[in-house]
């Protein structure tokens, strides 16, 4: 009998060593729980309301929030990392650079400009001319130039770090947007400012990247870079001097979106060092304001963008007056109407990362009207 009954029990014990392992989050969650992410978002909140869609809302609460979530997530990291493993949307090339594909998760498409093959049809880019048009017409009704900023994708400047299977499937280095800026400069009288062309002349003239090697975005040299492309087109009597290696100054290690363990150099660009400016959220998560009663230019510029546009903030600040930060793609046309009246900009740069171009077409709806 006391044998019948051990062998029971060693028969459960896997069982019960599962179970142990499956509701040891449920009841750690009675006392801890995860409060951050690591992933470049917001935490997903707990539903409060009854719905068709409740229990997905609350499995994915629960996938964000649930005790030990950011320990996992970072040892998975480390292991898939440690065996160079892509994750899908983002790819390891050579010398440990990483590159981002953006068509994976619908957040643009960086890589069809980077083989070089698709273009806009002649309708395409006649719709394009007119969408930007449009837009020009809009600012211009309040008494702003309008000018359109592209800043370059990473694999564009950096291609000779794509993995070599990429680089033999290019078949141009004419990307996208350089065959419509070329349409666009013959056929508009629109303000351009494309990038990558300064970006490749000072990635040859400076010992520092330009880029994260990890992130997908521009450090603080790239975006001195872009942004003296930016001064050239919109303000080309003000002397924006050229990146040069004793501008630059290392300012510690940080985060990188595409590999949240690892850290890259972060840098400072002596660039009107003895400027000073304020920097206030006139509406959270939105719209920040940029003030500098000193600037060398008094005049006001308001650039509406994406993150890249971020890295630009700096150094517009010191140059101007006042500097109004707003998100392109906002579907309401009277918040950008509420903008140019409040604070009557000289300037509305259009700024997007190259891997939006695609929807360019096709986007700004709203200057329809």
């Amino acid at each position: 009998m006391v044998l019948k009954f051990l062998k029971e029990i060693y028969y459960l014990v896997p069982s019960l060593i599962l179970l142990v392992f499956i509701y040891i989050p449920f009841g750690a969650n009675l006392f801890f729980s995860n409060t951050e992410i690591i992933d470049n978002r917001d935490l997903k909140t707990k539903p409060v309301k009854l719905s068709s869609s409740y229990a997905q809302q609350f499995t994915d609460y629960y996938n964000d929030t649930f005790a030990g979530r950011k320990k996992l997530v970072v040892k998975y990291l480390k292991l898939k990392q440690a065996l160079k493993i892509d994750t899908g949307q983002y790819f390891y090339g050579l010398n440990d650079w990483m590159f981002y594909d953006a068509a994976k998760i619908n957040n643009g498409n960086s890589l069809l400009g980077y083989f070089g093959k698709f273009r806009f049809s002649q309708k395409d880019l006649s719709l394009l001319a007119d969408t930007l048009q449009k837009e020009k017409n809009f600012y211009e009704q309040y008494g702003a130039k309008f000018a359109l900023m592209v800043a370059s994708d990473k694999e564009n400047v950096y291609s000779e770090f794509m993995p070599k299977s990429l680089q033999k499937a290019r078949v141009s280095d004419i990307a996208l947007s350089d065959d419509a800026f070329m349409y666009l400069k013959r056929h508009t009288d629109l303000h351009l400012i494309p990038t990558k062309q300064n970006l490749l002349a000072a990635k040859s003239s400076v010992p520092y990247a330009l880029y994260y090697k990890k992130d997908t975005h521009w450090n603080a040299i790239g975006s001195y870079v872009g942004f003296k492309a930016l001064m050239n087109e919109i303000n080309p009597d003000f002397n924006v001097p050229d990146v040069t290696a004793d501008m630059i100054e290392m300012a510690g290690l940080v985060n990188q979106d595409m590999h949240p363990i690892d850290k890259d150099m972060s840098y400072r660009i002596n660039y009107l060092s003895t400027m000073s400016f304020s920097r206030n959220e006139v509406i959270p998560q939105m719209v920040e304001i940029c003030e500098n009663v000193d600037a060398p230019l008094q005049q006001t510029v308001m650039i509406v963008g994406d993150s890249f546009a971020v890295a630009l903030i700096p150094y517009l600040a010191k140059t101007y007056n006042r500097v109004v930060v707003a998100p392109a793609g906002v579907k309401n046309r009277n918040f950008y109407e509420n903008l140019m009246i409040r604070y009557h900009p000289n300037w509305v740069v259009h700024e997007l990362a190259e891997r939006y171009f695609i929807r360019l077409p096709y986007g700004g709806k709203i200057f329809n009207q």
